[in-house]
């Protein structure tokens, strides 16, 4: 496995002294947060998801470090280094042995880095939402509906409004975000999870909503920091004949690092691959954070999509792109 060492860089020396009034409350008594967000339209061309994370601080500050990818600047599909081995893959009941994909970038260090100031507020039925003034004046005023989670050992960031971004997903602890669980660990999560994401693909954009269980995942034997799972079926994949009668799902998860909070998730049509073992195409590729709770729990990943089409025989590719932002967890 390639591991990449790298902590998120959220520990810059000063991002500032000002203590704007009332600001030294943390969102939902928080201070790191994962967070997927981004601006999909159905006019493709110029959407575009980040994955990354907010670190809030006493004296009313934040910092943001992120990974980006747009339709803008397309990237490709690059190997993480890591095969499937062991009683995952390699038989007619498994995942084929193939290296796992992610999205250009995601194996080195998040490129993008802002700072600001926040405040907190309630609305008129007193619920709490958190205003970000960042210093770079193309990001602007960005707000975030913030709740406690049962039990209070995380929060949750929930979308409210921003005129740079459409849709997002956070959830925060006081866990550090070096602090991560390895697969042994998520793969043996009992908890009934929801997928929901907005994805923009084919001229619009879908919101959809759905079960996300861990156990059909086998945790890979050999190379033990990959989970994959192959469904028997499915009504997403069809192929044009002679590849029309295999219709199952070749699905893999796979931890980036043992030092941060990286996975990346990867999954294609067995068809596809239209007699070869691997899939060479447009599969997707899905970069993934941990969230983990104040007892260092996993809770579950936020997440984003960016599978952009590899072909140039079509006359608009761009509106073969898809792009997410979603987030699995077991509250959602």
């Amino acid at each position: 496995m390639r591991f990449v060492g790298f902590v998120l860089l959220l520990v810059a020396a000063s991002i500032g002294s000002a203590s704007p009034a009332g600001a030294a409350t943390l969102p939902g008594k928080k201070a790191n947060y994962v967070v997927s967000f981004g601006s999909l339209s159905s006019k493709a061309g110029s959407n575009w998801v980040r994955l990354g994370a907010y670190r809030f601080t006493a004296n009313g500050r934040v910092r943001s470090d992120t990974w980006a990818w747009s339709q803008n600047a397309p990237a490709s599909r690059v190997g993480t280094g890591t095969i499937p081995k062991g009683s995952c893959s390699g038989t007619k009941d498994t995942v084929r042995p193939c290296e796992i994909k992610t999205v250009a970038g995601f194996l080195s260090p998040a490129p993008e880095a802002r700072t600001g100031s926040f405040t907190l507020h309630a609305d008129t039925a007193g619920r709490q939402y958190v205003n970000i003034d960042w210093d770079q004046t193309a990001w602007r005023t960005e707000e975030w509906w913030v709740d406690s989670a049962p039990g209070g050992t995380y929060a949750r960031l929930t979308f409210k409004y921003s005129n740079k971004l459409t849709h997002g997903y956070g959830y925060g602890s006081n866990a550090g975000l070096t602090t991560r669980r390895a697969m042994e660990t998520v793969s043996k999560s009992d908890a009934a999870l929801t997928m929901t994401y907005h994805r923009a693909a084919k001229g619009e954009v879908k919101y959809v909503t759905k079960n996300w269980n861990m156990s059909e995942f086998i945790r890979c034997t050999t190379s033990t920091w990959c989970l994959a799972y192959k469904t028997p079926a499915t009504n997403n994949c069809n192929c044009p004949a002679p590849y029309d009668k295999d219709h199952s799902l070749q699905s893999y998860i796979q931890a980036l690092s043992s030092e941060d909070r990286r996975d990346t998730h990867w999954h294609w049509c067995s068809c596809l691959a239209k007699g070869s073992e691997c899939h060479k195409g447009n599969s997707h590729v899905y970069p993934l954070l941990q969230i983990i709770d104040d007892n260092g729990g996993w809770r579950g990943w936020v997440g984003v999509e960016a599978s952009f089409y590899p072909y140039t025989d079509q006359a608009d590719p761009r509106s073969h792109d898809m792009l997410s932002v979603f987030r699995v967890t077991e509250w959602a």
